[in-house]
């Protein structure tokens, strides 16, 4: 393809004895296919595949399919690349570096602004189930009960071919709401947990995080310095239990939003400065320049592998048409689109330049857009008539039920032999621990008493129970949240920090220590994970864990019920309806300690009624009731363990929010023998009054929820018609 220039000739520079061995270190960055000391011919070689690929055809392809939408669907808005083609070249260099150090899965979090044109050019989106979704179609096949989202939030694994490499990448381009930048912390968190899970399967004990998985998310300017989730995620990025080993973050500054200038977006000098709090680097590049884009590719890749942090590239790109191809942008910014409107596309200019420099030829360009302009028409009259292929589930979902299917209710409960064994070593801690006096006294020594006398446990030791019984049987468990190690009333104490040293201890996770053998297999991992001042961010980033692994229970505890308030566009826009959307189950756990308990009307209610308005529990006859969310506020200590258990024994998976408890965490009737939780047992949605003989004697029926039974318990005990009363208990709404 072309001439080969002077400067890049091996012999103008003295070389031409491929038998020498040349030490590279310090000169050029060793790979998986050059090492430290290497022959002429295999660095040339190398070097060829890092800075001689051909870039041009991914612009050439974007071109052509923007000005075949606007030819073909001049009313559709798509909110199209048009002057920020750049993008796919930087993405598919990104994606091809990763390649060279190994990666085999990207996490990719697309932005609206050009979603179509990557989607058809990069990812390979079957071209007529994109333009049947354009022309008012389903992305999903007919009949199908997912209602679909809007055209910019469209996703479908990918698999990238780098023939150069001999190597396949699987793309997981992720479905994302329309909030702006209300996926970045999903793809942190999907992007962390499949790359742990890659390492389990290779059984890989020198494993760091971001080895195998790499997230790139792809941002607009304008949300990018304004909206808060950014920081948010940014600020945990480097967290211990949040990091992926890196983002690679692609700002395409195309300097303005929506009609909003730049002056008035932002107090700071660039669209990406917020990233500096965090000590992010930032590679500013012209998207002008596709071979800048390339460098810039390279060198955050080798960053983000070098250090295993997060990096930003500021593309400074332009914006053809208006916010979407219905708007008049002349109407806020006419001198801006004056000279846009006489601008030469990079496309094109780049096109020149490399049949002006000799290295593609114009009968080659050509032909390269006449072959992506016929497969378009095709796909045109295609789409009239396609139907669209339902997205490929990931391997580990294919192991439950669709979501449409029935519920599977087995039975959650454990033998007491086990129970016993967990609980005692939920507190068990080795001699190198010195827990704090208090905690000995009031925490692990009642718990052992309680279990050794067979009496009612309370609803800390049940949580402990259900966890370690999972873990156990091979699940894992990962409970996030702020001071959740603790506890916000200090009742849980899932993790000893000692005295002495200040290192923390977390008991079930070492339950198999003094065994030889694991007769149930290898034991799960309880990850306790105290998160950062944070909602939102956080919430979302378990949502991306739940997502990717449906065999992890995966938890985010409020500090108190309404905290959630900070997150509600994740509890919207993914956690309830998600599903609906996308077909795209999760298990995430919201527990929201909820009560007024002496602490203030904002720090009491978890809002209740939200999560039952968010609910499309069906009231029609409908044969088979599959809530998108399960709403629960159990009374005891054994109906939560069942909740807990019942949340990853199911066929399938659904979010689950409880209202948790305050008062009842030490409510001395508020508590729950061993055989509620053994053999047989399974979570109950009523429960009957346990004090009525003659059930005709019953006057009256009292509904309740929560810790106002044990209020109306007691009154009920000590009227004189209370055997005239029933009071049953609702424990999911």
């Amino acid at each position: 393809m072309g001439v080969l220039l002077d400067e890049l000739s091996a012999g103008m520079y003295g070389l031409g004895e491929d038998s020498d061995v040349f030490n590279i270190k310090g000169i050029v960055a060793p790979s998986n296919d050059l090492p430290a000391s290497a022959s002429l011919s295999a660095i040339v070689s190398a070097l060829q595949k890092t800075y001689c690929r051909n870039i041009s055809y991914e612009f050439e392809h974007i071109e052509i399919f923007e000005h075949f939408l606007q030819k073909k669907l001049p009313n559709v808005k798509r909110y199209g690349l048009e002057g920020s083609e750049a993008i796919a070249v930087l993405l598919d260099q990104i994606i091809y570096e990763g390649a060279q150090q190994g990666i085999v899965d990207v996490v990719a979090g697309l932005s609206h602004r050009g979603r179509m044109s990557l989607l058809a050019a990069l990812f390979g989106y079957p071209k007529d189930e994109l333009l049947r979704k354009l022309r008012g179609g389903s992305e999903f096949p007919d009949g199908s009960p997912w209602t679909g989202d809007m055209v910019v939030d469209l996703a479908k694994p990918a698999t990238l071919r780098y023939d150069d490499l001999d190597a396949t990448v699987n793309v997981d381009v992720m479905w994302n709401a329309c909030h702006l930048e209300s996926g970045t912390p999903v793809g942190m968190g999907k992007s962390r947990i499949k790359d742990i899970n890659i390492a389990r399967a290779k059984k890989d004990k020198s494993h760091t995080i971001g080895d195998h998985v790499l997230a790139v998310s792809v941002h607009g300017d304008s949300s990018f310095a304004g909206q808060g989730v950014v920081a948010e995620s940014l600020g945990m990025s480097g967290l211990a239990h949040f990091t992926n080993g890196g983002t690679v973050h692609v700002v395409n500054n195309n300097q303005i939003g929506y009609t909003t200038p730049a002056s008035h977006t932002r107090t700071t000098r660039y669209a990406s400065d917020i990233a500096k709090f965090a000590d992010i680097p930032i590679i500013h590049v012209n998207g002008e320049h596709p071979e800048e884009l390339a460098r810039a590719a390279r060198l955050a890749v080798a960053y983000r592998q070098k250090f295993r942090k997060d990096i930003v590239i500021d593309v400074w790109t332009f914006r053809k048409r208006g916010h979407n191809e219905m708007d008049e942008p002349t109407f806020t910014q006419p001198a801006m689109y004056s000279v846009i409107s006489k601008h030469v596309s990079a496309p094109a200019k780049f096109e020149e330049k490399l049949i002006s420099s000799g290295h593609l030829t114009k009968d080659a360009a050509n032909s390269v857009k006449l072959e992506w302009l016929a497969s378009l028409n095709e796909a045109f009259v295609s789409s009239e008539t396609c139907d669209a292929k339902e997205p490929t589930r990931a391997p580990r979902w294919k192991l439950l039920g669709s979501s449409a299917s029935y519920p599977v209710e087995k039975t959650t409960g454990v033998s007491i032999d086990t129970l016993y064994e967990v609980g005692v070593k939920s507190v068990a801690h080795g001699d190198s621990v010195r827990v704090h006096p208090r905690i000995e006294r009031f925490h692990i020594k009642p718990r052992l008493k309680r279990l050794q006398d067979g009496h009612a446990v309370d609803w800390a030791t049940a949580e402990a129970l259900a966890f370690g019984t999972l873990l156990k049987e091979g699940y894992n468990v990962r409970l996030s949240g702020q001071d959740v190690g603790r506890g916000t009333f200090s009742q849980r104490h899932a993790m000893f920090v000692c005295q002495d040293t200040e290192k923390t201890y977390v008991p079930l996770n070492h339950m198999d220590a003094d065994q030889s053998t694991q007769s149930s297999g290898q034991q799960g991992k309880l990850e306790v994970v105290n998160s950062n001042l944070c909602e939102e961010a956080v919430v979302g980033f378990e949502y991306g864990v739940a997502v990717e692994d449906p065999f992890t229970l995966t938890i985010w505890e409020a500090q108190f019920g309404d905290f959630y308030n900070n997150s509600q566009t994740i509890v919207d826009g993914y956690i309830a309806s998600g599903e609906t959307k996308w077909g795209q189950q999760n298990g995430l756990v919201l527990l929201l300690p909820h009560g007024f308990d002496g602490g203030g009307p904002d720090h009491s209610s978890c809002r209740i009624e939200r999560h039952l308005m968010l609910s499309n529990d069906p009231v029609d006859d409908h044969p088979v009731a599959l809530p998108n969310i399960y709403v629960a506020h159990p009374s005891t200590p054994a109906q939560f363990f069942h909740l807990m258990r019942r949340q990853v024994k199911r066929n399938f998976r659904k979010p689950l929010i409880v209202a948790g408890p305050k008062t009842m965490l030490r409510l001395a009737s508020a508590t729950s023998l061993l055989s509620e939780m053994g053999p047989g047992t399974r979570f109950k949605p009523v429960l009957d009054d346990p004090t009525i003989n003659d059930p005709r004697a019953v006057k009256r029926v009292m509904l309740v929820s929560g810790k106002l039974y044990y209020d109306l318990a007691k009154l009920k005990s000590e009227h004189p018609l209370g055997q005239h009363a029933a009071i049953v208990r609702v424990e999911e709404l």
